[in-house]
């Protein structure tokens, strides 16, 4: 009978931890899903929402995936993939560690007093910045000026949703947030981070600018930046912009999925 009590409480405990970690599963899927609401739907909340709703199944649909998971190990083929699963889990939950380690080092990475500024663009909508692109105009405008002699390079063309390009936008909200247009430098044919970086070295080059560089982006976007700014023969520094909130998870499971692909030469 004590066992059986004992066995019981347990379960209970078992029920009442599955209940808490399936709701934090079903939180975290609606917020994947929020962007969408605002037109953004990209591989971060797809895999987010896919990933939240596996969690949500084995916690508050434990009694049936406990079933399938008996079923399985009742071969061994079954009982292999049972284990191949669990292993390949447990690595990809050190792997992200991992790669997240990578995005807050270069996140840390303060820039040289004699730098030149870089502010790379995302989306405009319509002549109006989006939410995460005045973010990094709002983190751009607030270093240029604690530092007034830094010159600052705008850099991204013109999707075929927008009315103008993103160097425009950011240049135009540069100069209503108060700094001097003269400081200001468009590059406005770059269509990805790659060119953002390599057309911004160019004006560096035409107008003698510090290789020492003030990158202006998203906090888990510096790290992918730091590589490219390095292979561009410059010197990297960070200011890295808030993302809001709603945002963060979506953006930030796609950057450790355009790692990834970085690190097996598919980007």
């Amino acid at each position: 009978m004590n066992s059986e009590k004992k066995l019981s409480k347990g379960q209970r405990v078992m029920t009442f931890i599955h209940i808490i970690l399936g709701g934090i599963f079903f939180c975290l899927f609606l917020v994947f899903f929020l962007p969408i609401l605002g037109g953004t739907l990209n591989i971060g909340n797809i895999t987010g929402m896919m990933f939240c709703a596996v969690m949500i199944f084995v916690t508050w649909g434990n009694k049936y995936y406990t079933k399938i998971i008996d079923m399985m190990k009742t071969t061994a083929v079954g009982k292999a993939a049972v284990y191949t699963v669990y292993v390949f889990f447990i690595l990809g939950i050190i792997y992200v560690g991992f790669v997240t380690s990578l995005l807050i080092s270069a996140d840390r990475t303060p820039p040289q007093k004699d730098c030149t500024v870089i502010v790379l663009g995302c989306q405009v909508r319509g002549e109006r910045p989006s939410r995460m692109l005045y973010d990094r105009i709002k983190s751009a405008a607030d270093f240029l000026k604690k530092n007034p002699d830094v010159p600052c390079i705008v850099t991204g063309g013109k999707g075929n949703d927008e009315h103008i390009s993103e160097a425009e936008c950011m240049y135009n909200e540069l100069i209503k947030l108060g700094i001097d247009s003269e400081r200001i430098y468009k590059e406005d044919k770059a269509v990805n981070t790659i060119e953002n970086i390599d057309f911004s070295k160019a004006v560096i080059d035409e107008n003698g600018f510090s290789y020492n560089t003030a990158v202006v982006t998203d906090i888990f976007h510096e790290y992918r930046a730091s590589k490219l700014v390095k292979k561009a023969g410059l010197e990297f520094g960070s200011v890295p912009a808030d993302c809001v909130w709603y945002l963060f998870p979506t953006f930030y499971v796609r950057e450790v999925i355009a790692v990834t692909a970085s690190f097996v030469g598919l980007a």
